[in-house]
């Protein structure tokens, strides 16, 4: 049997380090552990992710809905092509850096779009294939900002920084939204909680994250009783 986990939070929670401590504990157990990265992963979903996340004029920006669709695009090719195969293997546990409830807190929540409208869609871009166990490292975001790098925004000396944090190819849209919008995805993830308490594990993110990976750990153990 195999298991798909997921890792769900806002910004600067810590949820990169998470998975990697926890793939190395799975590699080293009698599960093999795959990663996979939302959106990503596949050549559409890379492609997908840099016109997302990248930084745009607002006469070059796309519309909420359109965000909406292109992650739930690049979702339904990471779904058929990666975790549907990997789930019909034995002893696979995949680990998703973001699914479902990303769309949900940040596109639902965030941009304020209709609930219904991304329930269905979300849906139909999973196939109704969603997670076994999903950690959501919850956080304030005014302490969370701290943790991202201040990096200049202008080449002029005298233009104060502003602070984001870059992922690994160097984008930081969604890190540029005011407080405001990323109360509404803390929001969001909590609502989502009540909705999915059997399936959601909520975890202080403001923890050493030594605690917090044991926390995970042990949870872990109760969910899949055969890893060791």
């Amino acid at each position: 049997m195999s298991y798909f986990i997921s890792f769900e939070g806002g910004e600067g929670t810590g949820k990169s380090t998470q998975i990697k401590i926890l793939e190395q504990k799975i590699n080293s157990s009698n599960y093999k552990c795959l990663v996979i990265q939302e959106p990503g992963t596949t050549k559409l979903g890379n492609n997908l992710r840099n016109l997302l996340k990248k930084e745009t004029t607002i006469d070059d920006s796309i519309t909420y809905l359109s965000e909406l669709l292109l992650f739930s695009a690049a979702r339904s090719e990471l779904v058929t092509k990666v975790i549907k195969p990997n789930l019909d293997k034995d002893k696979v546990i995949i680990i998703a850096d973001r699914y479902v409830d990303s769309t949900t807190a940040y596109q639902g929540f965030g941009r304020k779009l209709e609930l219904s409208q991304v329930e269905l869609i979300n849906n139909i871009a999973t196939g109704m294939i969603y997670p076994d166990i999903t950690f959501l490292l919850d956080s304030d975001p005014e302490i969370m900002s701290k943790r991202i790098t201040p990096i200049k925004n202008s080449s002029d000396k005298n233009t104060p920084s502003k602070t984001f944090r870059n992922d690994k190819k160097g984008t930081r849209k969604f890190e540029e939204e005011p407080i405001d919008f990323h109360n509404r995805v803390r929001i969001g993830y909590l609502e989502i909680l009540k909705a999915s308490p059997n399936r959601i594990i909520k975890i202080n993110a403001h923890q050493d994250k030594y605690k917090i990976a044991n926390l995970i750990w042990n949870n872990l153990n109760k969910r899949i009783p055969d890893i060791s």
